[in-house]
């Protein structure tokens, strides 16, 4: 396998292309693994290029991983949520994910967040869980075919009395402090 390069830089509206094939490839080849065919193309379908620079517009930070000149995965956070992390199944298991996991969990926490959280669908509840987020409940979520799928909300608690307040440390910090959010938070 030939080495991974990475680099990360804020979306553009011209990667609207590219991160709807990746959206779409990472839907349709690893949701199956947890939904069925039929829910996983509902939960993909009337995905559009421009709606990433939509998102983008509406607050919504999207940070992509380009390995080769080729968006291979993208990060999206609004607030104190992760709104998407989608990798290509082609470059899963080389560590994309969880790259851009820690570089928005870092940026949660720089900006003062005391919690990260996310809807999960079934297939990335294991990942989640590996960064210490916590399952609060179960749920269906509508797709935007119509279907309807079963999600996880999950929390992760960020920071704590002996955090740093500022600077390069607190991403650092983060990394070897990171706590499930107990459910009555």
């Amino acid at each position: 396998m030939a080495e991974l390069s990475l680099t990360y830089r804020w979306m553009t509206p011209e990667d609207g292309d590219g991160l709807l094939r990746l959206h779409r490839r990472a839907i349709l080849l690893d949701a199956v693994r947890a939904y069925s065919p039929a829910i996983a193309h509902s939960w993909a379908e009337g995905l559009r290029p421009e709606g990433y620079a939509e998102a983008a517009a509406n607050g919504e930070e999207i940070e992509v991983a380009q390995a080769w000149g080729a968006v291979v995965g993208f990060c999206g956070i609004r607030g104190e949520r992760i709104k998407g992390l989608y990798v290509d199944p082609a470059f899963t298991g080389r560590g994309i994910a969880s790259g851009l996991m820690r570089r928005a969990l870092g940026r949660l926490l720089a900006r003062g967040h005391g919690a990260a959280k996310v809807t999960a669908a079934l297939s990335g509840v294991p990942f989640y869980e590996a960064f210490g987020f916590q399952a609060l409940q179960t749920q269906l979520h509508p797709t935007r075919g119509g279907c309807e799928m079963k999600v996880v909300e999950m929390a992760l608690e960020l920071g704590g009395e002996d955090a740093p307040t500022a600077g390069p440390s607190q991403a650092a910090w983060a990394m070897t402090r990171l706590r499930p959010v107990s459910l009555a938070s």
